[in-house]
């Protein structure tokens, strides 16, 4: 149950929300729920209020402008897995939000929800009652990873499923501070919400440069129950071809996520890749190999409930599977 003294409130407009946020102190935003409910339920978060954002109607709309494709911050994940134009540029997105959990949790879950929900450890998700005798570690504002106690900041685990596509695809942040509208990179918003940098600031969506023709997308997840647990390993791949005419290369970029406290880009694999262009179908065992190796290298596992840190790593497989994908795709072009 809820306390009872948590003060709710669901505005209706954006101005609304944002002078809400800047009145109080210790607020939580509301999306979808599936995650802000469960840890305040478990006295992991403790707010004094909430604010819903389900009655402000620009947060649920995609809309097409001329800097690319703008998904609102409270479209639901089922939204996105069902609009037209994310099919038909952003196909590898609409993998990721059908991987997410179970078709109820989609048609509520948001992609705002998505990207900002708090990262995972068998320390931290826990009961209230279950960590009466643990000192509480950094994440509850405590001094310790219990995970790596010699280690100076939070380890937990990164499990967002939309996350590496939209990085991979170079997706932007739009904010909203209350009269202004700012755009960053969606990877530097990730990195603020892992290190609880919280600026007031409210996330409007989700900004998609529509990608050169010829794109092609990829995301995969492994997880020990597929409709159900979050991932033991996803990975999405980007690839844009080069434009003779301006002697560009190509663009490729992998994003792995579930295995640090953000996703980790593969840039050695990738502009191993790029250089080698011409003759990759005669490397791909050595490209797929090297994407194993900085997998390894630039994880930062931790003990998961139900899940070793062997099976963790052999889950690695699929970063090899996604780029045999490209490499078929490429013998076809």
């Amino acid at each position: 149950m809820l306390k009872g003294s948590l003060s709710y409130e669901a505005p209706e407009s954006l101005d609304q929300a944002v002078n809400a946020l800047m009145a109080r102190d210790n607020i939580a935003l509301l999306a979808g729920g599936t995650d802000m409910i469960s840890l305040i339920k478990y006295g992991v978060k403790k707010p004094s209020s909430l604010i819903d954002l389900k009655n402000i109607p620009s947060l649920k709309s995609i809309t097409l402008r001329d800097e690319g494709l703008l998904i609102g911050s409270m479209v639901t994940l089922t939204e996105i897995a069902n609009h037209s134009l994310i099919n038909k540029y952003f196909p590898a997105l609409v993998q990721s939000a059908r991987s997410v959990a179970s078709p109820q949790i989609r048609n509520v879950a948001t992609v705002g929800g998505n990207l900002f929900q708090e990262r995972r450890c068998l320390y931290f998700n826990q009961s209230e009652y279950w960590r009466k005798n643990v000192p509480a570690c950094f994440k509850l504002r405590g001094e310790v990873c219990h995970q790596v106690p010699g280690s100076n900041t939070c380890r937990a685990l990164y499990y967002s499923d939309t996350a590496p596509v939209l990085l991979a695809f170079d997706a932007r942040a739009e904010l909203y501070d209350g009269g202004n509208f700012r755009i960053i990179p969606l990877q530097e918003m990730i990195r603020r919400h892992v290190t609880g940098e919280n600026e007031k600031l409210l996330l409007t969506g989700i900004l998609l440069p529509v990608p050169p023709d010829g794109t092609w997308g990829r995301f995969m997840k492994y997880s020990v129950r597929a409709a159900i647990d979050f991932a033991m390993i996803n990975v999405a791949l980007r690839f844009s071809p080069p434009f003779p005419e301006d002697a560009r290369a190509p663009v490729v970029k992998i994003f792995v996520g579930a295995i640090s406290p953000e996703p980790v880009e593969l840039n050695e694999t990738a502009e191993n890749l790029v250089s080698n262009f011409s003759k990759c179908s005669s490397l791909q065992g050595e490209i797929k190999e090297q994407a194993r190796k900085e997998v390894s290298k630039r994880s930062a596992l931790i003990r998961e409930t139900g899940v070793s840190l062997r099976s963790k790593r052999n889950a690695f497989y699929i970063v090899s599977n996604v780029l045999g994908e490209l490499f078929t795709f490429l013998a076809t072009r």
